[in-house]
Parts: structure tokens; C-alpha cells; sequence
């Protein structure tokens, strides 16, 4: 644990500035009010689900605070001219690029041929959730193998093993499950949570003769995997592909970006997502694996399940 403080220590004195802070947390708090007060994602994006149109429009909308917040290093002069620099823009579109495809990938809609009409929703959900792997996870560790491997050898974008000690991470989870607690008795949390009540679990029961905490079970573990390519994604591709344009304040930007994918969740979790973001993010740069991210999102993701199941 120690060491992980120190990782957080080091990187506020060194790169704290806050004039710079200031202005990406005004920019921040200007996109998530017009978000909720409007419904931004829910109510002008999510109508194109279904088409290639929805993936266009997620690769813009997270793609845009992260150029935001690189414009705004720029302003201040805390980073090189990066607008010239064809290395960037193609890692811009080629990884937000992948991230579009997968929020907006639509792709499970055969399976209707095959299930009921009561178990398709079901299916669907679940099997949305863990397309993320084939979508995602695969197609960045290709990336990696062709573009990544000779300057950042076994590192694969965070996903090695090496020197991965869990006890911090483990602490780190306790009292967030304190906290999650703490906050399940929040009315909006409490109406979102948990995820597979939203997945008409009920009538894919009654179609056929799984057990209840069979269909539980699978539903979280492929809600669990998507956390694994959102990991990849933000403290993984972001944090190594753009360290040697952006340098160390490259976790400014990826956390932005991460604060809009939860756009559409309850405020608070938006909102929290900014702190976690920014230490898991600096955690990742030091470390160099992303595997305590993975550790903290899926413990979190599980809780906020769990407390909201309690709740009902």
C-alpha cells in the first residue's frame, strides 16, 4: 500500500498544477451538466442503436474529451505540439476507433432466430456485455504484436503479470465496499442497481429450466468481462500509446474520456469515476500492468451488484 501512495505522492508533486486542473474540472463540469440535464447519450445517441451510426457517434463522443483536455495541456504548454504529429491521430482514431465499434456493436441480433422471444433479451444483454473481448481486448493485443511490441517489450499494453502484488489493491476494495455501502441506500443507485433485475431475467426463467443463481452467475461473469477490456482500453492502450506524445499527463485526458463512459449511469458513479480514473491511471503509468485496475473495477462492479440486490 505504501508503495501505491507513493505513486500518487510523487505524481501531485511533480505534475500538480492548478491552473490546469481547474480549467479540465470546469471543462468536465460543463460536459456532465449538459449530459444530465439534457440526457445527452441516452436520449440523443442511443436512438442509433442498431446501426453503424450508434459506433460513429460513440467514437466521437469519447474521442471529444480527450482532445479537449489535449488542447488544454497545449494551452497551458504542459505538452509538445501534438497536432502535427501523425503518431497521434493515428493512435486517436485507431483506438477510439475500436472502443466505438465496441459501445456500439449490435452484431448479437441472430440470436433471435434461435431463443424465444422470452429468452432473447436475456441473452442478449449477457452476451453484449462479453462481446467486448472478441471486440476489444483481441483486436488491441494485435495491436500491440504489430506496433507497441519492440518499444514496450512484455508489457502488453498492461496485461503482464510481472511484479503484480494484489494486497494494495485488496485494501484499496475494503473500503471502497465501505463506501458503495454506504452509498446503496442512494435512490438512483438503488433504482440501477443490480444490472441482470434490467435483463428481464425473470422471463428468460421462465422459458426454460436454468435455476435463478445459474442465470445470475452467468449473467455477471459476462458483465465482469467487460471490465477487462474497459481496463485495457483506458489504463492500458491510452496510458502506453500515448505516455511517449503526452507524457505523465497523459492520465488527465484517458480520465476524462473515462468519466463520459459512464455517462448515463447514476451522477455520483460519473462523478467517482473522475477519482478512481485518476489513481488507477497513475497507478497503471508506475506499475506498468493494469491488472490492480482490473482487480478494482470488477470488486467494484460485483459490490455494486451485491448492495444493489440487498436494496430491492
Amino acid at each position: 500500500m505504501k508503495q501505491v501512495i507513493g505513486y500518487l505522492l510523487d505524481y501531485q508533486r511533480k505534475y500538480f498544477d492548478w491552473k490546469v486542473y481547474l480549467t479540465i474540472a470546469l471543462f468536465l463540469g460543463v460536459c456532465i451538466a449538459i449530459n444530465y440535464h439534457l440526457n445527452f447519450e441516452d436520449d440523443y445517441i442511443d436512438p442509433y442503436h442498431g446501426s453503424m451510426w450508434h459506433a460513429l457517434w460513440m467514437f466521437l463522443f469519447q474521442a471529444f474529451p480527450f482532445l479537449g483536455v489535449c488542447i488544454i495541456l497545449l494551452a497551458f504548454e504542459k505538452v509538445d505540439n501534438w497536432v502535427r504529429n501523425k503518431d497521434f491521430w493515428f493512435r486517436l482514431v485507431l483506438g477510439f476507433g475500436l472502443l466505438g465499434l465496441d459501445r456500439g456493436f449490435y452484431g448479437l441480433e441472430w440470436i433471435r432466430d434461435y431463443v424465444s422471444r422470452a429468452e432473447f433479451r436475456y441473452l442478449y444483454i449477457s452476451l453484449n456485455w462479453a462481446a467486448g473481448i472478441f471486440i476489444s481486448v483481441i483486436p488491441f493485443l494485435l495491436v500491440y504484436w504489430l506496433i507497441e511490441k519492440q518499444d514496450n517489450p512484455k508489457i502488453w499494453y498492461g496485461l503482464s503479470l510481472k511484479k503484480f502484488d494484489p494486497k494494495p489493491y485488496l485494501i484499496m476494495l475494503l473500503i471502497t465496499a465501505v463506501i458503495i455501502g454506504l452509498g446503496s441506500f442512494i435512490g438512483d443507485i438503488k433504482n440501477y442497481y443490480p444490472r441482470f433485475l434490467h435483463a428481464s431475467l425473470d422471463q428468460f426463467l421462465s422459458a426454460n429450466d436454468w435455476e435463478r443463481w445459474q442465470a445470475i452467475v452467468f449473467y455477471e461473469l459476462c458483465y465482469g468481462s467487460n471490465f477487462i477490456s474497459v481496463e485495457l482500453f483506458f489504463r492500458g492502450y491510452l496510458i502506453y500509446a500515448f505516455s511517449r506524445i503526452l507524457g505523465p499527463y497523459v492520465v488527465l485526458p484517458m480520465v476524462c474520456s473515462y468519466c463520459f463512459l459512464h455517462f448515463g449511469k447514476p451522477l455520483g458513479e460519473s462523478i467517482s469515476s473522475i477519482f478512481g480514473g485518476y489513481v488507477l491511471g497513475i497507478i497503471s503509468m508506475n506499475s506498468r500492468n493494469i491488472w490492480g485496475g482490473i482487480f478494482i473495477h470488477l470488486g467494484v462492479a460485483w459490490l455494486m451488484e451485491l448492495f444493489g440486490w440487498l436494496q430491492q
